[in-house]
């Protein structure tokens, strides 16, 4: 595959990261934790093709993307040794929060995911723009700062509570 073909690649799972990490914004914002995980799930697996696409690697499954992002990214050390094991953490969860309601998902649960989430895309995004496919990065890069600054909170977690009103944006 061509340099131009492999751009478009990276390019289209960066705005794919780009869109689950604004989703995820609107969804800690109304509370809904269970989508929050989902969000925070595929913002990770595009985070992951975008890095597999770089080296022009394709996958066709999460598994796949998993085995090929260990054996390219992490077996080489370009990414820590945990990334795999919090990956698949975090793609159980989220099959949890899509299909089993009975499992609690709570905000400390978001909380933890994020952080991990944010450092894990950091890190793909500084690879990517040290590779060779150069892609604007602009727009998942305030989306991050975003889903970084949203709070998550209690407030509103009950079974049935409305989100709270949104809160009005300061000038600075």
């Amino acid at each position: 595959m061509d340099k131009t073909a492999l751009t478009h690649q990276v390019s289209n799972n960066v705005l794919l990261l780009d869109e689950e990490l604004r989703s995820f914004v609107a969804n800690a914002n109304a509370r809904l934790w269970r989508k929050c995980i989902a969000n925070l799930y595929h913002a990770a697996y595009n985070a992951t093709r975008a890095l597999l696409w770089s080296k022009g690697i394709q996958t066709e499954s999460h598994d796949g993307a998993q085995s090929m992002l260990s054996l390219h990214f992490v077996k080489s050390g370009a990414l820590p040794k945990e990334t795999t094991r919090h990956l698949n953490a975090l793609m159980a969860l989220r099959h949890a929060a899509d299909y089993k309601g009975d499992v609690p998902i709570d905000p400390d649960e978001v909380r933890q995911q994020r952080q991990w989430v944010m450092q894990f895309v950091n890190r793909a995004l500084a690879r990517l723009k040290s590779g060779a496919a150069k892609v604007d990065l602009s727009s998942v890069e305030q989306a991050m700062h975003g889903a970084g600054a949203v709070e998550i909170d209690q407030a509103g977690a009950e079974a049935g509570a409305p989100p709270p009103a949104p809160r009005k944006r300061q000038r600075r």
